[in-house]
């Protein structure tokens, strides 16, 4: 994790768990006066028309099925089989499990994606893979540089965080409850991808300190130039449907324009 608040600045700090995180990321807003925005490398939301949706919507569904400990223990494999259950008689979409484990809807190989109702990316992630890059999708739970298991995981704390803020600091999921860039006061929540942002000129030994850093500096660059809120907006290209549907369910990613 990389932060600033307005009159300091930390290095970069690692936590073996999210429940650590989470008890600094509650300690830094403890002192934190006016607004606060907190970015995630993980997605906010899921394809339009998986039924899961987006933000907080994403996270209350998620809360109530996944158990937690302090110790980042979770039963997110049977989360993702019970949900795989739900979505039709077609295999997945989640996919990915220890091989030992035994849970009849959640393959541990990559099944063919058969729904017809909703797609296997977001359209976020669908503009930057026809741009080159390499990005995964909601549905892999294991595997390298896999995201499945941090979006179940991380949308259940975010919901959490959420609840436990109170009625003078309000927690809102970007673009979900802000109408991109219109209403942007309290908490907001946001999704980063920081392989968008440059780090090789951050000096550090270890690579995700150097990619959280570099994406922190990008933020506060933008802030520093008055065009930070600009980030927010919807890109110009979207279409009504896609706009609609990014801010109602799959949520975006900062900084892809």
């Amino acid at each position: 994790m990389a932060w600033k608040t307005s009159d300091e600045q930390g290095e970069p700090e690692y936590f073996r768990t999210r429940h650590a995180c989470l008890e600094r990321i509650n300690a830094l807003l403890d002192g934190t006066e006016g607004n606060a925005l907190l970015a995630f490398d993980f997605p906010l939301g899921y394809p339009a028309g998986s039924g899961l949706g987006g933000g907080y919507e994403a996270g209350q569904k998620i809360a109530r099925y996944l158990e937690t400990d302090a110790r980042n223990g979770n039963n997110r494999f049977q989360v993702a089989n019970l949900l795989n259950g739900q979505f039709s008689p077609q295999a997945g979409p989640f996919w990915g499990r220890p091989k030992a484990l035994d849970l009849p809807d959640l393959d541990w190989r990559k099944p063919p994606f058969r729904h017809d109702h909703f797609r296997e990316w977001r359209q976020v992630e669908a503009h930057l893979r026809a741009d080159g890059h390499k990005i995964m999708n909601v549905w892999q739970l294991l595997g390298q540089g896999s995201v499945g298991s941090q979006t179940l995981t991380g949308l259940d704390a975010l919901y959490h965080l959420a609840r436990s803020q109170g009625p003078d600091m309000p927690v809102r999921f970007w673009p979900f409850d802000t109408g991109w860039d219109k209403d942007l006061n309290g908490v907001i929540l946001a999704e980063l991808w920081p392989s968008l942002t440059p780090s090789d000129a951050i000096d550090h030994p270890v690579k995700d300190a150097r990619q959280v850093t570099a994406a922190r500096d990008w933020l506060l660059k933008h802030q520093e130039a008055g065009t930070l809120s600009a980030q927010f907006a919807a890109p110009d290209w979207l279409k009504e449907d896609e706009r609609a549907a990014s801010e109602k369910e799959e949520g975006w990613i900062l900084g892809v324009r």
